[in-house]
């Protein structure tokens, strides 16, 4: 299609959009008036705090300076949308603000009673100060970004492009809510927070529920299970292969990509041509956006999209997010300050970089995922699963049950609200399911509780003479933002030069990654090793040198005698699980041991405390290739619910204890759980399956990329 051709296009769509508001012309003049109230604020605001560049003599020339600027950005906006958003996202930014800029510049002579000093330097900076203010005021108005006139335009014109499915046969939203357990939810909804959320479930349009997470209750196994149907061969977040001298961690992207070949089938969850977006696999869709086993395939991230590019189509956008990043970061420092200041506990230091991460996490990737869900549907596509990282990662650092953390929470749920929103101007109808891929438990971390780390411990049981490598740095926090910057240097254009060029001198083995260099991980570990200790949570997995098999206890014992009662006895620790040559698999605690192939206990059973379903998740994890020769699961105090992580994390998951093995899915009413107890995430994929299959008549199978290509697209093939 010609730029010409474009541009008209986007002039059509503005007066299709203007001429059908989907809520009616009087919802559409009330929101108009809400709109220049907001903006009239802002532009006096904007007078107020900087009289040196801007004045208003009267009421009135401030009203026509904002009808001035807002005819000009409905008239010049769809030719900059419509020649540049496409080419290069930077453009389009640096041409928004020159634009917006010259708008301003021509209100002085123009418009009596308003007076812009310093030239065009002076509009500039008059620009970026009403934008602030008026994104600000938008957002308290409630003039959301998705729900806004250019939000809705960016839909409109999604919905036109040629491959668009139109159809009545409904497609299926999945929205992962990242570490929710299914008590916080309805915690939450008690409390009267997540409203859209709470709307669903009240109203009886769809049913709260729960599964169970096995061993390990990690993101990635749980991921696995959920889009492929299969997590065998994932032990913990990260673990060791011995015959290899290989350490794998899952959301790194040449790892990741790997395990995706050794678990697809192609009949992912997403084989029905879905697509898959910020999730660490691609569930065997055709599409996949910041997804870390596809990060290095070109033609499946973001040169891909244009959500990206279509965001910043509302004058002011990048300047809303910029403000609310900055925000981010202020709010994350006074939360910490205070939380110091009234001595609570458990508690983290939560200084540099982690406000940033957590301003990136919170407001620039969940924007980025909301656009691209939204570009998906108005695509028509069948079925989309979405991940969205804000809460887990809040809730690490300050604590699930923490206001922080369920902020976040509330954030993620008026995401969903928009979502909702925008599928009713999509080419087909949507089902939507919310899930989690597991919760978390509070608790003071190992470190903090004892004075050393576990492989400190283990290491003088040893003798204090072994060579260590341990990874149990918090390496999941920055997996979203080391995809995102992978992804975009990915790109061609101006964009992806310049973030080759920024994370030029941040990129490990060839992968961008942001993470400090201090932090432990196990990078270091070889088959010379004597001791590995990888951790995921308040689940540590132990390896020891010298063989490529896994040990058994009695080689152990052999080698190190003392070491396993004495690790048992430790009052950080609440089971061990190892393999005797004797006994078979067994659980042993510092009162007693549980055999568990012999049904036989002896003394206290170690597991009783963890619950019903603990002796499923030691058998799960005791099948998983390449666990280590010990298992190491922390205590865990029954009457608070707390745990204590091997990482330094005091919002764990991982292993066992507490919230942390029981998120939540919310699901159409209609749509019955007949495979109830959800034991396992590979039980949850089949629910989904069974409800994609009967209810909405999706076929699974490999697609045609998939069968050209392989599940990565570099012609390996499923493995």
């Amino acid at each position: 299609m010609s730029s010409l051709s474009r541009i008209i296009g986007l002039y059509r769509a503005e007066i299709e959009l203007l001429w059908k508001w989907r809520l009616g012309r009087w919802a559409l003049i009330k929101r108009g008036l809400v709109a220049l109230v907001a903006a009239l604020l802002a532009i006096n605001l904007t007078a107020w705090l900087a009289p040196g560049l801007l004045s208003i003599d009267q009421v009135g020339g401030g009203v026509l300076a904002i009808l001035f600027i807002s005819a000009l950005n409905l008239v010049i906006r769809p030719v900059l949308v419509g020649l540049v958003a496409r080419h290069t996202l930077i453009g389009l930014v640096v041409l928004t603000v020159l634009f917006q800029a010259v708008a301003i510049w021509l209100i002085t002579p123009l418009i009596p009673g308003v007076t812009v000093y310093h030239g065009f330097l002076g509009a500039l900076a008059v620009s970026i100060i009403l934008g602030i203010l008026q994104g600000a005021l938008g957002l308290l108005f409630g003039l959301g970004q998705g729900d806004s006139y250019y939000g809705t335009l960016v839909r409109t014109l999604a919905a036109q492009r040629p491959d668009s499915i139109k159809t009545d046969q409904p497609g299926l939203v999945i929205i992962q809510v990242d570490g929710v357990a299914h008590e916080v939810l309805v915690h939450s909804i008690r409390a009267g927070r997540v409203p859209f959320i709470s709307k669903l479930i009240r109203s009886g349009s769809h049913k709260l529920a729960h599964w169970t997470a096995l061993l390990p209750s990690t993101t990635p196994a749980s991921q696995a299970g959920i889009l492929h149907g299969n997590n065998d061969g994932i032990p913990n977040f990260r673990w060791w292969e011995k015959e290899h001298a290989q350490l794998l961690v899952a959301n790194h992207p040449d790892d990741a990509t790997v395990i995706e070949q050794r678990i697809s089938d192609g009949e992912g969850l997403l084989s029905p041509g879905g697509a898959s977006i910020s999730n660490i696999f691609t569930g065997d869709g055709d599409r996949a956006f910041l997804v870390m086993s596809a990060i290095k395939v070109k033609e499946r991230g973001l040169g891909a999209s244009n959500a990206f590019a279509y965001y910043f189509a509302s004058p002011y956008s990048w300047l809303t997010m910029l403000g609310k990043f900055i925000a981010e970061v202020i709010k994350e420092l006074v939360q910490a300050w205070r939380q110091r200041r009234a001595g609570i506990e458990p508690m983290l230091d939560r200084g540099f970089p982690y406000p940033f991460v957590r301003a990136s996490t919170n407001v620039a990737l969940r924007a980025l995922g909301t656009s691209l869900v939204m570009e998906e549907m108005m695509r028509g596509t069948p079925v989309i699963y979405m991940d969205y990282t804000d809460y887990d990662e809040i809730a690490h650092h300050s604590g699930p049950e923490r206001p922080e953390s369920l902020d976040a929470l509330d954030g993620v749920d008026r995401e969903l609200a928009t979502l909702a929103r925008a599928a009713e101007d999509a080419p087909r109808p949507y089902r939507f399911v919310l899930l989690a891929d597991h919760g978390q438990s509070l608790g003071s971390t190992f470190l903090q509780r004892y004075g050393e780390t576990l492989q400190d411990v283990v290491r003088s049981l040893m003798g204090g003479e072994a060579s260590v490598a341990a990874a149990t740095a918090e390496v999941e926090d920055w997996g979203p933002l080391n995809t995102f910057a992978g992804e975009v240097s990915e790109t061609s254009g101006v964009a992806g030069s310049v973030a080759r060029t920024a994370t030029r001198n941040r990129t490990r083995d060839g992968q961008v990654d942001l993470r400090p260099e201090d932090e432990d991980t196990g990078d270091d570990a070889t088959a010379e090793t004597d001791l590995v200790v990888v951790a995921g949570g308040n689940l540590a997995l132990v390896y020891f040198g010298g063989d490529s098999g896994r040990l058994t206890l009695e080689q152990i014992e052999e080698r190190y005698p003392g070491l396993v009662g004495a690790l048992a006895n430790h009052p950080g620790v609440g089971v061990l699980i190892v393999r005797s040559a004797e006994h078979g698999l067994a659980c042993i605690g510092e009162g007693g041991a549980n055999y568990l192939e012999k049904g036989r206990v002896e003394g206290v059973d170690p597991l009783a405390v963890y619950g019903e379903h603990a002796e499923a998740a030691v058998r799960r994890l005791d099948d998983i290739e390449h666990v280590g020769d010990i298992g190491v699961i922390s205590f865990y105090d029954s009457e608070t619910g707390e745990v204590a992580a091997f990482e330094e994390l005091i919002g764990a998951h991982g292993g066992l204890g507490g919230a942390q093995t029981k998120p939540f899915i919310v699901h159409p009413a209609e749509w019955e759980m007949d495979l109830a107890p959800l034991l396992g995430a590979p039980a949850v994929y089949q629910q989904l399956r069974r409800w994609m299959e009967d209810g909405l008549g999706m076929t699974f199978g490999a697609t045609e990329r998939d069968r050209e290509t392989g599940p990565s697209g570099d012609g390996a093939g499923p493995v």
